[in-house]
């Protein structure tokens, strides 16, 4: 069965096709697929992934965070890379003021600028869009990547949180 996303922005890098568009349970199995095949990497940064054990529980996921979108309380995107879902990308814990940034890109296409094009829509989006006043990224310490695309995207390191995670601001100037 073919299925169309409701896509939000399109970019083109490194000869790949990337669409983020909004998250629908029909992904839900290549998700998941995408993150069993990255379990070992994604688990050092994610707390969640060791939970997602199941195409249905990627799926709940999906309906719990269309669900969020709803509420107003959560933005999330899934990335495609050439129509496959790849990754994805969110603002969560989103108030009048403020939103923080999260997401996750399978391996294989790391190091495309993928997540760098995507967090700048993000940025773009939660200021413009959403008209916020600042965005948070937090990071593992140990997860330079993650802070390399944070730096990219202008964002300043603030502080280490409670947990030891880098805290990461960006204000809406």
């Amino acid at each position: 069965m073919c299925h169309t996303a409701f896509v939000l922005h399109k970019f083109l890098t490194k000869n790949k096709e990337i669409e983020l568009v909004l998250p629908e349970t029909w992904q839900a199995k290549d998700l998941f697929d995408q993150l069993q095949k990255n379990l070992t990497e994604f688990s050092k940064w994610l707390v969640w992934a060791n939970k997602i054990d199941s195409v249905q529980k990627e799926a709940d996921s999906i309906k719990m965070f269309q669900q969020k979108m709803v509420d107003g309380t959560a933005f999330n995107l899934v990335i495609l890379v050439d129509g496959q879902p790849a990754g994805m990308i969110d603002l969560h814990n989103l108030n009048h003021e403020s939103g923080e940034v999260g997401y996750w890109l399978s391996n294989d296409f790391q190091h495309l600028e993928i997540m760098t094009e995507s967090v700048e829509f993000l940025k773009k989006y939660a200021f413009e869009q959403l008209k916020l006043d600042y965005l948070i990224l937090r990071t593992h310490p140990k997860n330079s990547a993650s802070q390399n695309v944070a730096k990219r995207s202008s964002f300043v390191y603030l502080k280490d949180d409670e947990n030891g995670h880098k805290v990461f601001v960006l204000r809406n100037n």
